[in-house]
């Protein structure tokens, strides 16, 4: 019985996408833009690579963008990575169904919580951002503690702090090493958020459970829990 659903943050709750867009008019500030390059252009190359690179690095984000002629002077990657980070901190866009869903698992009986790695201020300031800081029964973010997901540790301490067994928590999230076979080596049921749509690693098994949004969670529970 699932006890408790337990989410990702960054393309589960938080629509990356259309924050990725509305940040890209100010990389025209931070960056020298080469000739003739749009908004539209800009974020059609940074969506394409976020979708396709995400699970990798950021790195390769960067080296797509440069690869395309967007930069009349390439910036260092560490002022790339600054620029996105610090937007981070001032953009975010949640996804319309994410407070109805999760207002439906509460209604349900279900415990909720949320596991994201990253630094805990920036993750801090998206879940306000977000109207997310009151939601959940419990926060991990990785930078407050010795653990990252894939560790299956990152996910013990969840169960532990919600007083469930591994098997009895559900963990929602779209990478899959990070959250799919970090939550299943842990015990835990995983489900994979197809946001990218794209599954890089053929070594780990996909998922019994794959959603398109969060949307689909309570109908999973329901089921699995014959209510």
């Amino acid at each position: 019985m699932i006890k408790a659903a337990v989410f990702d943050l960054d393309h589960t709750l938080f629509d990356r996408y259309e924050t990725l867009k509305k940040i890209v008019p100010f990389f025209k500030d931070r960056f020298k833009i080469a000739e003739g390059i749009t908004d539209e252009f800009i974020y059609e190359n940074l969506s394409w690579a976020d979708k396709n690179f995400v699970h990798i690095g950021w790195t390769k984000i960067f080296a797509h963008l440069c690869s395309k002629g967007i930069f009349a002077e390439i910036p260092e990657y560490e002022e790339y990575e600054s620029f996105v980070i610090s937007k981070f901190k001032e953009i975010a866009v949640k996804y319309p169904f994410a407070i109805p869903t999760i207002n439906e698992l509460k209604a349900m009986g279900l415990k909720i919580g949320l596991i994201t790695n990253s630094e805990s201020q920036v993750q801090n300031r998206k879940l306000a951002m977000l109207d997310l800081t009151d939601a959940f029964d419990y926060v991990i973010i990785s930078g407050d503690t010795p653990y990252r997901k894939p560790d299956k540790e990152i996910f013990l301490m969840m169960t532990d702090y919600l007083g469930i067994k591994p098997e009895e928590m559900m963990f929602i999230g779209d990478h899959p090493k990070f959250d799919v076979d970090g939550s299943r080596k842990a015990g835990c049921i995983p489900v994979w958020v197809k946001t990218t749509g794209t599954w890089i690693f053929p070594e780990i098994e996909k998922p019994e459970f794959q959603v398109e949004t969060v949307e689909e969670i309570p109908d999973i529970i329901r089921k699995i829990n014959n209510i």
